[in-house]
């Protein structure tokens, strides 16, 4: 058995990790949510497949996670295969805002920043140093991974292609956090771990949502990524897509790999 933690696994891409991982019954899953009970679309899936549990808990919060840990070791023996952090910060009201806007206003650029880093930084870092001794342990029999979900608004150049100077708190967590799984990769380097930083591509993640809601969310970032990437053929990926993709990138990594940022389709340069 392959055991996996997912978190953030209530919808979007992590929703799309659980079901895919969970149609193969060598996969044993435990997908974190932050609200088990309005998580309605895992809660069925767990009630029909018997390779998944659903565990609540909140990446901010290390009891939580420690509960889920304790979980996961009863289950698995006191190994874990891959841990994929999923969970992150998204939007703020200010999303679109450069730097520059947030002149005279540094109680919301504290605010905005603050909550960026807290989870998506921060957040990471908790989750991993929680589940390390399980992964150590799989390290010990076989090979460990340790997948954080970046993205290319964190890649220095893709910003200067694009010209994307919004989204600036969001993209300066993920140029962190980046920095972190290297950080990890360079502690545990002479171990069979693998710590990467993997951008999921383009993703809709509001597919179900009206098409004037889906425009307005997305429609300046189509038109910048045309404009920097002119090859890119202005298509988003749904969730399973870019899942699949990733989980096979994922299944191919190996120890000389830990550390890089990477993406979908494994390699440094087709963001999109």
């Amino acid at each position: 058995m392959v055991s996996w933690v997912i978190t953030g696994s209530n919808r979007g891409i992590g929703l799309a990790f659980v079901q895919r991982l969970s149609s193969d019954p060598t996969n044993v899953i435990f997908a974190l949510t932050r609200n088990k009970a309005n998580s309605t679309a895992l809660r069925d899936l767990e009630s029909k497949k018997d390779n998944v549990h659903v565990l609540q808990a909140d990446i901010t919060d290390v009891p939580s996670l420690r509960e889920s840990a304790k979980e996961v070791e009863k289950r698995t023996g006191g190994t874990l295969d891959v841990l994929i952090n999923n969970a992150a910060q998204l939007t703020v009201d200010r999303g679109y805002w450069s730097l520059d806007m947030y002149d005279g206003k540094e109680d919301l650029l504290d605010e905005d920043c603050n909550r960026f880093i807290e989870v998506n930084v921060l957040g990471v870092i908790k989750t991993i140093n929680v589940f390390l001794p399980l992964l150590r342990k799989a390290a010990e029999q076989s090979f460990a991974k340790v997948i954080t979900i970046s993205s290319a608004a964190g890649d220095l150049d893709f910003t200067s292609k694009t010209g994307m100077d919004y989204f600036a708190p969001y993209s300066i967590s993920k140029a962190a956090v980046n920095m972190v799984a290297a950080k990890y990769a360079a502690t545990f380097k002479d171990q069979n771990m693998a710590f990467i930083s993997l951008s999921p591509g383009v993703v809709n993640t509001i597919s179900d949502k009206p098409k004037e809601v889906q425009d307005a969310v997305y429609g300046k970032l189509i038109k910048d990524f045309r404009a920097g990437c002119p090859d890119w053929n202005g298509v988003f990926m749904l969730p399973d897509e870019s899942v699949a993709a990733m989980l096979d990138t994922i299944s191919k990594l190996t120890s000389k790999d830990s550390g890089a940022f990477i993406t979908h389709r494994g390699d440094t340069k087709d963001w999109l």
